[in-house]
């Protein structure tokens, strides 16, 4: 059996991470082993999705952060660095890796050492980075320098990569990413039309752009509304939470909008939303969330930030707003909340191009064609 060795970044379950390892589940042909930095979350995962996988954990693999970018960070980088060289020289004189994937850009400073080995390298890009300027650029640079195929979850994301960098010596294609559909299930339900957000707290994921929105709605409009936050905070960042909350009672929003904590397993909140919302401030990529509620059969409100308008067909498949205009996104609430038919008939829609495209099935092909 031929061999692959994975690298990955964090050690969490989110849109990254549970890519990763529907991709390496799709190589049924290859023995997988996957390099972490800790344990966490995601191994349980890999335990579970992938049996015949080896981890390994390695602490001193080199990541791109904005940590490093000071003079200790440099220094701390570089030996970080040397380490990883001598260290996976040693990993494949034992296993004799046939291919290389490295996940996100955030391990980009890996490739130097892996070209050095003669196997063949894949990048996966699930970013799209702008800022600052030079890390974006090097980061583009270095993928297309020392990849063999750099493969982006989007088109918006392989534009950006070819802004960044004019001279590619990397192929580069497009794979979009693929799910199981989302298992929902019937629920006693009431009569109100419930709204959900997925995602960490934090205002490049748009929970204080909602709210922003929510304020222009009349409040006799959203008494059989609920909105729902699903997510936490990064350690550390508990203080943003704190503020939601405050921005929520201050605009008088308390009975409409709840807060609740991140769940692994969205499929029974997936199960009560009627709309679900994706009005991420960052250029989001390819949100995942937006693939589960389209499987779902959820109608779903998205910014035009990223990689969304490529699976969603605006006033069709769902709705497409700009992300710096709440009375445009107020707008749209309240045409929903006065149109559970339209909601009814975009969710059809959405379930159907998801069977189209989307699926598990779909990406296998694609992520098998381009490996």
């Amino acid at each position: 059996m031929k061999k692959i060795a994975i690298f990955h970044p964090s050690n969490e379950l989110y849109g990254a991470d549970r890519i990763m390892v529907l991709a390496v589940k799709a190589l049924t042909e290859y023995k997988p082993t996957i390099y972490l930095l800790s344990h966490g979350p995601l191994t349980d995962l890999i335990k579970l999705e992938l049996p015949n996988a080896e981890i390994k954990i390695f602490s001193d693999m080199p990541i791109i952060s904005r940590a490093i970018f000071n003079p200790k960070g440099i220094v701390n980088t570089i030996r970080k660095y040397v380490k990883f060289k001598r260290f996976i020289k040693k990993e494949h004189q034992l296993n004799t890796f046939d291919k290389f994937y490295v996940n996100t850009l955030s391990c980009s400073m890996l490739l130097p050492a892996l070209r050095a080995i003669d196997s063949t390298i894949i990048t996966h890009v699930h970013e799209i980075l702008e800022n600052p300027k030079i890390i974006a650029k090097l980061t583009a640079m270095i993928a297309f320098k020392y990849s063999h195929t750099v493969v982006s979850v989007s088109l918006a994301v392989q534009q950006n990569l070819h802004r960044l960098c004019t001279k590619r010596k990397a192929k580069s294609i497009v794979v979009h990413n693929g799910i199981p559909s989302i298992k929902t299930s019937t629920q006693i339900r009431d009569n109100n039309l419930t709204f959900y957000l997925f995602g960490r707290i934090k205002p490049e994921k748009g929970q204080w752009y909602l709210i922003e929105a929510l304020k222009l709605i009349p409040k006799k409009e959203l008494k059989k509304t609920k909105f729902y936050l699903v997510g936490g905070t990064l350690e550390g960042k508990e203080h943003l939470k704190l503020d939601l909350e405050h921005q929520i009672r201050v605009n008088g929003l308390e009975r409409f909008v709840t807060l609740k904590e991140f769940t692994n397993d969205i499929s029974i909140d997936m199960s009560f939303a009627d709309v679900c919302l994706v009005p991420s401030l960052m250029k989001d990529p390819f949100p995942t969330t937006v693939l589960e509620a389209m499987s779902a059969g959820k109608t779903v409100i998205s910014t035009d930030t990223g990689g969304a308008k490529e699976a969603i067909k605006h006033n069709e498949t769902g709705i497409i707003i700009p992300a710096d205009k709440p009375k445009v996104f107020a707008t749209e609430i309240r045409k929903l909340i006065n149109d559970r038919f339209l909601i009814c008939k975009m969710g059809t829609n959405a379930k159907q191009t998801f069977n189209n495209h989307f699926t598990i099935n779909h990406f296998n092909r694609r992520w098998k064609s381009a490996i």
